[in-house]
């Protein structure tokens, strides 16, 4: 459990920060505890859930400069894996997410062990998603994954993270990454 919530910590820390960048004028996200079923993450039950406020701006790391967004979050233990999913999402007409950087960066970002990550596997595709396996500082088998949305402006309407990551000592199974790719999804339209 200590796992999940430094995971989620730290992702809700460093993706607020990430938005925190934007310019003076653009509203600034928050962070609010919501009913998973008011999600635009599909996601398995028993997690927990947050969203931002739609606002208007964008970061030049994943959104464009104008437009609204809005961000979505999912947490916490899925089969003894302690597990999160991060939707980014343009609410508006010619807003667009774009893809900021590569996923094993987007990894190291996300995760409070960031700089002691290792044994990245090469970048896959399943299930529609670009997906890494990798051990965690702490010596835990982790899969990142990265999925995007339809195309919209000069990017995506919407981009999906996740990273799930097992006990120590248990190695992840492609049945696994399987489950936990197709775990989640874009609810809406």
């Amino acid at each position: 459990m200590m796992a999940i919530r430094s995971v989620c910590a730290v992702a809700v820390g460093g993706f607020a920060l990430v938005c925190a960048g934007t310019a003076a004028g653009q509203d600034t996200p928050r962070w609010s505890d919501i009913d998973c079923a008011q999600s635009r993450l599909s996601t398995p039950p028993g997690l927990q859930c947050k969203s931002t406020q739609n606002y208007a701006g964008g970061d030049s790391s994943t959104g464009t400069a104008g437009g609204t967004f809005r961000r979505w979050l999912a947490s916490g233990q899925m089969n003894g894996a302690s597990v999160f999913y991060y939707l980014a999402e343009a609410t508006s007409l010619g807003a667009s997410m774009m893809e900021g950087s590569s996923l094993q960066k987007d990894i190291r970002s996300e995760m409070k062990d960031g700089n002691m990550i290792h044994e990245f596997s090469p970048l896959g595709n399943r299930g529609g998603a670009d997906y890494m396996t990798f051990t965690s500082g702490a010596g835990n088998s982790c899969v990142g994954i990265r999925r995007y949305g339809p195309s919209q402006g000069e990017g995506y309407k919407w981009i999906l993270y996740g990273v799930s990551c097992d006990p120590r000592g248990r190695p992840i199974t492609d049945a696994q990454i399987d489950g936990f790719i197709a775990g989640a999804s874009y609810r809406g339209s």
